[in-house]
């Protein structure tokens, strides 16, 4: 038994073998998708699946008596067991990707049944999911709100573009479910954005479940229940630039801000930090040498849905450093404490919440007069629009937020200083050189 890493149809898998007597299985997953670990963690699950196969063999072989005699007659005149049924050489299971001899290739290996259909396998597409992601409550959402009810039905083959379409359609014309703000909790008369209060979903939310549909479509061709996938066609969705505060509008912002908080705040504006990242940083996550002051970002909190915060690895699962502006590294070298204690800790000791760095930050942009509606990653929105401004380059630019593609990054490209001129003069001056 082991996992490997190989190439296979030009893509790179974690390829799981499990030998156990005359039975050899084999899964082929994803490298993008399922981390060395997840690999040996589905080993380990095939395993025990095998085990309790062969335990329930031998208990049933001990009420049988001479009842096998006929099984091994069959196997000395050289028919063998055929595939697909159950014995101790060759078992039967759900959780298992196919059961073949020794010589048998992934190719040959059977497709389980009970994984034919759609609300099965996405079942199992999730029970391999990450659950501390920040992307796995959608995708929970998306599967048993939206694509069980419409295709759990079906079978993985019976799901095509005509389906699909039909799907997409369908979440146009449907209500969604109320997506309440703060302002209607406050009894204020207007939202704050527009977004949908129990009208149509947006074409990003159907984006979304269609982009679900299509990570477990492409993980059933990995398990080779499908040829290939299906062509999904998304909706169009208008890109909006992200809202950031000017410089000044920062300034004031900062300034506003009450003494116990600004500390916190005006490192979330020179720095990017996002708020898991600034509740549980650390002094000795701080270099604070005056000649390379920076942040070393290596972990970060996330709020689950009982309210209660658990420590993670940082977005991206990639620990990366954030320089300090000189005047910052003076304000925290002057705050700075014991190298385990939180920088920015609650009154009562432990981490601060989410929903109190909210109501700073607006509290903050009331007092500043700021009519834009401001919210802690706003403040990331902003470092990231400054660094542009600034002439940072963007690959550094993505390195600092921990952007895993500089596609992600180019979102605040339109804020560059424009260099169309400079450009323009370069080029006519090797024209008329060329001409002269």
């Amino acid at each position: 038994m082991s996992v490997k890493r190989v190439e296979r149809r030009g893509k790179s898998y974690w390829r799981v073998q499990v030998i156990r007597g005359q039975t050899r299985i084999r899964r082929f997953l994803d490298r993008k998708s399922y981390l060395q670990r997840d690999a040996l963690a589905i080993e380990r699950q095939i395993l025990d699946e095998l085990e309790a196969q062969e335990r329930e063999v031998q208990v049933g072989q001990g009420g049988r008596g001479q009842s096998e005699a006929e099984p091994a007659r069959n196997t000395a005149n050289g028919a063998g067991p055929r595939r697909g049924t159950t014995t101790a050489a060759n078992p039967s299971s759900a959780m298992l990707s196919g059961v073949g001899d020794r010589h048998s290739t992934p190719s040959d290996l059977e497709t389980p049944q009970d994984f034919a259909r759609f609300d099965v396998f996405a079942e199992r597409y999730l029970a391999l999911q990450d659950p501390s992601k920040s992307d796995h409550r959608n995708k929970v959402r998306n599967i048993r709100l939206h694509l069980i009810p419409a295709l759990g039905a079906l079978t993985l083959k019976q799901i095509n573009r005509r389906r699909i379409d039909e799907l997409r359609i369908s979440l146009r014309v449907q209500d969604g479910g109320p997506a309440t703000s703060r302002r209607q909790k406050n009894r204020k008369e207007a939202p704050r954005s527009a977004r949908r209060k129990g009208g149509p979903r947006s074409p990003k939310t159907i984006n979304n479940i269609l982009g679900t549909l299509r990570a477990v479509l492409n993980l059933a061709c990995d398990y080779e229940l499908l040829d290939r996938a299906p062509r999904i066609v998304f909706e169009k969705v208008a890109k909006r630039d992200p809202e950031f505060l000017d410089f000044a509008e920062a300034d004031a912002l900062i300034a506003a801000t009450e003494p116990e908080w600004r500390l916190l705040v005006w490192t979330a504006i020179r720095t990017g930090l996002r708020r898991g990242e600034l509740i549980e940083l650390r002094w000795k996550d701080l270099s604070l040498d005056p000649e390379h002051a920076g942040i070393r970002v290596r972990r970060a909190v996330r709020q689950e849905r009982d309210g209660s915060l658990t420590i993670k690895e940082p977005k991206g699962r990639r620990a990366r450093t954030v320089p300090l502006t000189p005047s910052l590294a003076n304000a925290l070298r002057e705050a700075q404490r014991d190298p385990n204690e939180l920088v920015f800790p609650a009154e009562a000791g432990g981490h601060r919440h989410f929903a109190e760095l909210y109501r700073v930050v607006k509290h903050a942009a009331r007092a500043a007069n700021l009519s834009k509606h401001v919210h802690p990653h706003m403040l990331r929105h902003t470092f990231a629009s400054h660094c542009y401004m600034r002439r940072v380059p963007p690959q550094i630019v993505q390195k600092w937020l921990g952007h895993s593609s500089v596609t992600t990054t180019e979102r605040y490209a339109h804020l560059r200083p424009d260099t169309d001129d400079e450009l323009i003069a370069v080029l006519e001056g090797r024209c008329a050189f060329a001409t002269g």
